[in-house]
């Protein structure tokens, strides 16, 4: 089931030019859900917290909403974020087909996996982003993150996309310049993707695509 020319209108002509090195990706996200039948359930973690960022957070949340608001009347989508003032601008920025919380995000999905599992309800999307990352110490990032997938197992498939932020391939930080990334060396995602990207190819997961963020299914 394809989203409605509205939403593609909406993407190409308002997000897509001021995505910047998120474009492509959210495009094949995109894309991908358009070949999901029924409807779709997005989870994100982190939320957009600052109206019109889009360069600098990707405003996931407008574009889930969007999304969902242009396919169908019973796809949800539901983020969380442990900021306060991000919850409350989040509210203000979506409509009503958005579930926002504030919780520590491992916690939610822990909570929310356990009632989709008992309504055998089947993710189709999910979003990490929820735990701003520090390209120099990586690694609290990173491990957050592993820890939102764990999370939600049970209520994953291997149709699910699993998408992380912030995950760029090699990335050498160069702390003197803050705006600039170089890439070096063999291809290895890195950033809050890092763990996600070791275990998923542990497990045979499939890579869909890599840039700026990182998505997989067969998880």
């Amino acid at each position: 089931m394809n989203a409605t020319k509205l939403f593609w209108d909406f993407f190409d002509n308002e997000a897509a030019p001021r995505l910047a090195k998120r474009e492509k990706t959210f495009r094949k996200v995109f894309e991908y859900l358009d070949q999901l039948d029924g409807p779709i359930t997005i989870v994100e973690t982190g939320c957009a917290r600052l109206e019109g960022n889009w360069a600098g957070d990707g405003q996931s949340t407008i574009l889930f909403d969007k999304y969902i608001s242009a396919r169908d009347e019973n796809s949800t989508c539901y983020t969380v974020d442990i900021n306060p003032a991000s919850v409350t601008e989040c509210f203000k920025l979506v409509s009503h087909r958005v579930t926002v919380t504030q919780d520590d995000s491992v916690h939610y999905l822990n909570q929310l996996a356990k009632k989709f599992k008992e309504d055998k309800r089947v993710i189709s999307l999910v979003y990490l982003d929820s735990f701003d990352l520090d390209w120099i110490y990586w690694q609290p990032s990173a491990i957050h993150h592993l820890k939102e997938l764990v999370a939600l197992q049970g209520c994953i498939n291997k149709k699910t996309l699993l998408v992380v932020d912030d995950s760029p391939q090699n990335v050498n930080f160069l702390p003197n310049q803050s705006n600039v990334i170089e890439i070096f060396g063999h291809p290895k995602i890195g950033g809050k993707g890092t763990l996600v990207a070791e275990y998923a190819a542990t497990i045979g997961a499939k890579l869909e695509f890599s840039g700026y963020q990182a998505g997989w299914t067969g998880f």
